[in-house]
């Protein structure tokens, strides 16, 4: 097994299912005001962790704001987005747990 380590340098995938079997990340920089845009997590999970800013993350339609460095729990088959409320860029990395069949 070898070792996977990606730096946080520029924003992009971090593991992807070529890399994993259960789980996909990413490092997300969004410019200040912007947002990800509405989209729904499937049967997976996804961890949202802040490093650097203020966001608006919405889960199923309602707003909570948070301020890293925190972590988001985004639970499956719920609909979310996130808005950067920062005048500076908002920096998180996501990390996705695709589901897997439990029979």
């Amino acid at each position: 097994m070898n070792l996977l380590a990606r730096p946080l340098s520029k924003p992009g995938p971090l593991v992807s299912s070529s890399d994993s079997r259960q789980l996909v990340s990413g490092y997300v920089l969004l410019k200040p005001g912007k947002d990800v845009g509405e989209h729904e997590t499937g049967g997976g999970e996804e961890l949202l962790v802040l490093i650097e800013g203020t966001a608006d993350v919405s889960l199923g339609g309602k707003a909570e704001t948070v301020r890293a460095p925190a972590v988001v729990l985004v639970p499956a088959r719920t609909s979310h987005n996130v808005k950067n409320r920062s005048k500076v860029p908002l920096k998180y990395v996501y990390v996705y747990v695709i589901a897997m069949d439990r029979s």
